[in-house]
């Protein structure tokens, strides 16, 4: 393991800006983003179509869900022997690559469990970003162009399923705010004063060596 990496793990709520801060953090530190990679190389990996885990994507698959997402993309009709791939070796797979990436550079990654993935890395800071539903409703239209209604409708169902995979694969509340370095809630300081938060954070954690 490289013992000079710093790695950073975010967990969000859906429209809080987790993605964002995220790349910009990455940018910035110029440290390795990764975000639907994982899910790419996890692909690789198990040798199936990225499709068939992007079913499973942060979220709890039902078999019924990955018989039809291999119908959809082929797997039924041209491979006889049929490849189901489950959650458990989709967070397999994603995990080997988190920790993988982890031990060799220095990294910001979305989701996918990586906070408690890597919650024994020397150098790892764990963020989590939450803001209050209008903030988070006015986001989503912008970035979607739907209806508040709709985007109220997303925010609830894709909260549910991070929750529910969060524990599925943890056994812990992904809104503990105990399981974090640093909670902040988005809709209060705004996106720009968060991501200069976390930067003055770092700094102070490892001494003004990571800017």
């Amino acid at each position: 393991m490289d013992k000079s990496n710093i790695v950073i793990t975010i967990n969000r709520q859906v429209g809080s800006g987790g993605r964002y801060l995220g790349y910009k953090l990455a940018e910035k530190l110029n440290f390795l983003y990764l975000n639907h990679e994982i899910v790419k190389e996890a692909a690789k990996d198990l040798g199936t179509y990225v499709e068939n885990l992007e079913a499973s994507d942060e979220k709890q698959t039902p078999l019924w869900a990955s018989l039809v997402s291999s119908y959809a993309f082929g797997s039924l009709e041209f491979n006889e022997d049929i490849q189901i791939i489950s959650d458990k070796q989709a967070h397999e797979a994603e995990s080997n690559f988190i920790t993988k990436v982890a031990s060799e550079k220095s990294a910001v990654i979305i989701g996918r469990g990586g906070s408690y993935i890597l919650r024994n890395h020397p150098r790892h800071v764990s963020i989590f970003f939450n803001a209050d539903i209008e903030f988070r409703k006015k986001r989503i239209q912008k970035e979607h162009n739907i209806s508040e209604n709709e985007a109220l409708k997303y925010i609830q169902k894709t909260d549910n399923e991070r929750l529910k995979y969060f524990k599925s694969l943890t056994g812990q509340d992904m809104y503990d705010a105990c399981g974090y370095d640093l909670t902040i809630d988005t809709g209060k300081v705004g996106l720009e004063k968060s991501l200069d938060l976390v930067i003055e954070y770092l700094k102070k954690r490892f001494e003004n060596k990571i800017i």
